[in-house]
This record gives C-alpha cells, sequence and structure tokens, in this order.
C-alpha cells in the first residue's frame, strides 16, 4: 500500500512539473470544477470551484481518491467512463451534459468537457475534466418551460370564456347592457371590481400560507365562489385577469423578493383555476339555455326547456 502511494505522489510531482496546464487559470475559474487525474483515474489537481461544486477539499480528494466518485455508480458499471477515455485519447476533447455526484450523495446536471493533458515533450500523460453545474440553468429552463405552459392555458380558457360568454348572452339578469363585453367590470361596477379584487387577494393569501406552512384551505371553493360572482356579472377574460393583476400589484408593492416570487408563482396557478371555473360556469350556463328537455308540464302541455325555465326564474329574481 505505501508503495502505491509512494508511487502516485510521485506522479502527481511530476505532472505538476511537467504538464502545459497554468495554475494561475486552473485556480481562477471558480465557476468551474476543473480535476486533472491520470489515465488510472487518480486525482492530481482539484481547483477551489470543483470544492465549491461537489463539496470535497482538496486535501480529501488529491493524491488520494479516484475521479470515479464524481460519477454515479450506473455510469461506472454500464463503462461510460471507459468509453469516454477511449474517446477522448481518440479525438483529443469529449464533451458531453449528464449527471455528477456531489460528496452528500446528490446528483446534479452538468456540462462536462474532458481535454487530454501533455508533459513538455508532448507525451500524454492524462487528462483533465472541466465541470460546469447546470442546475440553476436547467431550473431556469424549466421555469420558463412552465410558464410558457400557463400562458398557453390562459389564452386557451380566454378563448373558451369568449366563445361561452356568447351562448350564455341571452341569459335575463338583472346587469346592465353596459357589461355584455362593452365595458369592463372594472368600470361598470367599480365597488363590485373593489370587493372581488379583495376576496382575490385573501385567497391568495391562504395560499401562500398554505404552501409555506402546510395547513390546508379550501382554495378551490373560494376561487369557485368568486367565478360565480364574476359569471353573474357577465365577466369575460379581461376582467379575470384586471382583478388578478390589480391584487398582484397591490400585494408586491412592499413585499420582500422571495414573497414577491411567491405571491406571482400561485398567482399564476390562481388565475388559471379562475378562468377553469368561470368556463365551466358559462359552460353550464349556455347548457341550461339552449339544451331542451323532453319532459311534460304537469298538465300534460306541450314540452317545458331549461331556457325558458331558466329565463323564467331569473326573471322573477328581477
Amino acid at each position: 500500500m505505501d508503495s502505491t502511494n509512494n508511487l502516485i505522489q510521485d506522479r502527481i510531482q511530476y505532472l505538476r512539473e511537467n504538464t502545459d496546464f497554468i495554475s494561475a487559470v486552473f485556480d481562477s475559474l471558480i465557476g468551474y470544477a476543473i480535476i486533472a487525474a491520470d489515465f488510472d483515474g487518480n486525482i492530481i489537481a482539484y481547483n477551489e470551484g470543483a470544492h465549491q461544486i461537489y463539496g470535497y477539499t482538496p486535501e480529501e480528494v488529491i493524491g488520494s481518491k479516484n475521479i470515479e466518485i464524481f460519477f454515479p455508480e450506473g455510469f461506472i458499471k454500464e463503462g461510460k467512463l471507459q468509453n469516454i477515455v477511449s474517446e477522448l485519447v481518440g479525438k483529443g476533447r469529449f464533451n458531453c451534459e449528464g449527471e455528477k455526484l456531489k460528496k452528500d450523495g446528490s446528483r446534479f446536471p452538468a456540462n462536462i468537457l474532458f481535454t487530454l493533458t501533455k508533459d513538455k515533450n508532448g507525451q500524454i500523460v492524462g487528462f483533465v475534466e472541466i465541470v460546469q453545474d447546470l442546475t440553476e440553468q436547467k431550473q431556469a429552463e424549466q421555469a420558463s418551460m412552465q410558464a410558457r405552459d400557463k400562458a398557453e392555458r390562459v389564452e386557451q380558457l380566454e378563448r373558451e370564456l369568449n366563445s361561452l360568454t356568447k351562448l350564455s348572452g341571452s341569459s335575463g339578469t338583472s346587469v346592465t347592457a353596459a357589461m355584455y363585453g362593452v365595458t369592463s367590470l372594472r368600470d361598470a361596477s367599480p365597488d363590485t371590481f373593489s370587493e372581488l379584487v379583495k376576496n382575490y387577494q385573501e385567497v391568495m393569501d391562504l395560499a401562500l400560507e398554505q404552501q409555506m406552512y402546510k395547513v390546508e384551505h379550501d382554495i378551490g371553493g373560494r376561487l369557485s365562489t368568486i367565478a360565480e360572482a364574476l359569471g353573474f356579472y357577465k365577466a369575460d377574460p379581461r376582467d379575470v385577469v384586471d382583478i388578478h393583476t390589480t391584487a398582484l400589484k397591490e400585494k408586491i408593492r412592499s413585499a420582500s423578493s422571495e414573497k414577491k416570487k411567491a405571491y406571482t408563482g400561485e398567482g399564476w396557478l390562481m388565475v388559471i383555476k379562475l378562468m377553469g371555473d368561470l368556463a365551466s360556469f358559462y359552460r353550464n350556463r349556455a347548457f341550461s339555455v339552449n339544451i331542451p328537455t323532453t319532459g311534460k308540464t304537469k298538465n300534460g302541455g306541450a314540452d317545458t326547456h331549461l331556457g325558458t325555465s331558466q329565463k323564467e326564474a331569473e326573471n322573477e329574481q328581477v
């Protein structure tokens, strides 16, 4: 064992004295994990970036650990690292994306670049691995994709709401004609709009509390209640967005950056749910207005229609 350790230490000393990588450059790339190894995988150099990314100190790995510790076990067993080294020798460099392993056992996505190391005589003596942690980049990409999906969902619900509003527009409620899409709810009924914004903000607080403290609130039920009120006032997608943006702006005005992010995230989910509930309200209204029943009246007269009954009930309320 001692002779093996001595051999490794001699090789480390030799490579440090004779290889062509520059210490200043090696140490300055803090955002990247840079590890130099011989072809047996023995680690001979390890920069501060590697310490920050992997969690091992240089003293823990240089001369005593194999580069295999930074790869998942299955990757090594399947011979993938050996395949990389073989291709590296043939082409001089190898680049890929894959999973790397930290000291605590957690995995992270990484961009991995291998390049050969030569001594001053041009003899290949090992390789250098340069790793960039892609965790934040992948999270940003995922967040962007989720935002696009949410935006597409909102647009889809807006289209459905507009068509359903037209289908159910013949119902006789006490709402004025100015509110049938001609004027926004904010302008047609400012007090109602303010009350709905207040209710929506209360639901936002409950949603945030539910997320942070793992308590249960009837978020869905409260949003359904708001959707019913919006449906009564013949609200359209513009009104839903107005309520959401007004409530959100007021909530994040003096909030911390962390809370702003939480409100924005929960708000996306809430506005999609509210759009869906309002679409369901109009869908049910359109069904009741336009679909006839096959039943007869008690006195055996002509067939009655849900649309007529609905209108009569609403006129009675007026």
